[in-house]
Parts: C-alpha cells; sequence; structure tokens
C-alpha cells in the first residue's frame, strides 16, 4: 500500500468566489500547478508532471474536497457531483458547489475576503523520478498519482514523507542525509529531522533486508497500537488507512503528520 502524501501548491491558486441564481455559492482555480517547482520539502524540491494524473481521473476517482484536511468539514466529493475537476494547460482545476451549510458559508466567505488563500492536495504516488538541477540539488518529479482530496487552507502543508525520501537513489539520497548531518533542518524541522534520522538510523546498521527491523536494546519501546491492516499487520504507520488516527505512535499517519505541520506553523505565528 502507498503511503499517503500531502502538498500545497506554492503558485497563487487564484480561487473566486460566486453566487448562481438558486443561491448555490461556488469556489474555484488551481490545487495543482504544473512544472512549478516546490519549496525545500527537506533536502529536495518536487515537479508535478502534466500527466501525472490523465490515469487517475480517468478512473472516476472519489475525490473529496475537504477544508485544512479535515474530514468533519466535507464540502464538496467528486462522486456527488459538487466538486469537479479538470486538466489544462495551467494545471488542474477544480470546482466546488457548496453546501448551504455553516462551513460551506464560512468557506465562500473566507475566500472572498482572502483569509482562505491556500490549496493543497492529498495524494499517493504511484510513479516518480529523480534527478539534480544545476546546483546539484535533489529533484523529485511525480509521474503518476492516485488523487484523493484536495483542501482549501489556511496552514499550508508541506510534507517530505519517508516514502519520498526512500524511492531516492542512493546517490541522490547520500546528499539528503549530509545536509540533515550538517545543520540544515529546512523549513519543517520537527517532522523532517524524525524521518531523515530514521534514514540516518539504517545507513549507520548493517543492511536486514527489512526496513522494519528493530533491534532490543533492553528498554520497553512504545508501538502504534492503530488497528488498521498496514499498522498491526505490515508494522507500516506511513500506509495507515484510518484517516481519522489519533494514536501518538502512530507517527507517520496521514492524519499525524498533517496535525504536526498545523501545530509547528500555528506556534510560528504566536
Amino acid at each position: 500500500m502507498a503511503t499517503r502524501e500531502v502538498r500545497t501548491t506554492t503558485t497563487a491558486s487564484q480561487m473566486t468566489t460566486r453566487t448562481l441564481s438558486d443561491g448555490t455559492k461556488q469556489i474555484q482555480g488551481y490545487a495543482i500547478v504544473w512544472n512549478s517547482r516546490s519549496v525545500d520539502l527537506g533536502g529536495f524540491t518536487e515537479i508535478c508532471s502534466p500527466k501525472m494524473l490523465t490515469r487517475t481521473l480517468k478512473e472516476n476517482p472519489d475525490v473529496l474536497a475537504l477544508r485544512d484536511h479535515r474530514s468533519e468539514l466535507l464540502i464538496g466529493r467528486t462522486i456527488a457531483g459538487t466538486l469537479q475537476l479538470s486538466l489544462d494547460s495551467t494545471g488542474m482545476r477544480f470546482l466546488i458547489n457548496l453546501p448551504k451549510t455553516a462551513t460551506g458559508d464560512d468557506t465562500a466567505e473566507n475566500v472572498r475576503l482572502g483569509n482562505l488563500s491556500g490549496c493543497s492536495f492529498g495524494f499517493c504516488t504511484i510513479s516518480d523520478s529523480w534527478s539534480e538541477d544545476d546546483k546539484g540539488k535533489p529533484v523529485r518529479t511525480l509521474l503518476d498519482i492516485d488523487l484523493f482530496e484536495i483542501s482549501v487552507t489556511s496552514f499550508p502543508a508541506y510534507s517530505a514523507t519517508s516514502v519520498a525520501t526512500r524511492n531516492c537513489p542512493v546517490g541522490l539520497r547520500g546528499k539528503l542525509l549530509r545536509k540533515k548531518k550538517g545543520g540544515d533542518l529546512g523549513l519543517n524541522p520537527s517532522l523532517d529531522d524524525i524521518i531523515m534520522q530514521d534514514d540516518d538510523d539504517d545507513d549507520d546498521e548493517p543492511a536486514t533486508g527489512n526496513d522494519n527491523d528493530d533491534e532490543d536494546d533492553g528498554e520497553d519501546e512504545q508501538r502504534c497500537d492503530c488497528p488498521c491492516n498496514a499498522c498491526s499487520s505490515l508494522d507500516d504507520c506511513g500506509s495507515c488507512s484510518d484517516i481519522s488516527c489519533a494514536n501518538e505512535f502512530c507517527s507517520a499517519c496521514p492524519s499525524q503528520v498533517i496535525a504536526a505541520h498545523m501545530a509547528l506553523l500555528t506556534r510560528r505565528l504566536r
């Protein structure tokens, strides 16, 4: 099972609002922009290929539109016809017919005022490629993904997940590790340090053929007890399938990754 990741568009989404004759409020904009270099995601940057959504959108996926990645704040859904997605030369454009609820009205008004100006998308990577830019920095290109949600956001969530860095070729991955060892914490130190430290520990230990081996150092280790199959059977929190998971030791699941970024960004604003 692929690990879920979250990205925020770095080019202005240019969201707009309008009200239809029947009183329905709509918002539209771009959730994904092609060929636009991301911010530093922990030693590497990322590019969205124009073809990365061709397959998944043809399969008519069940994609949710949310506020700040919160499933209880649902504002649109493709299978309900309240969320429409289309591809053009700029990126993936969305149109949401907002529900006539407090959340829908609040979203429309805050987009109109500019309080909500970011768009994020949640996905699982099917195929990617790695290269170096002219300065020797690693660049990841997303070639094929499964899209499962977009969010209108007040806090952008840039998630550099363990699966992203572990898919990186050995030579480029070494550069990421050396950058971390050199003290460059990037934009998300609290989360990236954990991810890269995990990779670093793997490199320092003899290869066993199993990234999930845990050596008994004589101390009791507290572990995730999330009941989903990925956590309980595969010992793979990065592929946690419980979107509402709140287990504090399931540190790589989508819910915890987003929560960690939100907490960090909130602290920075204080």
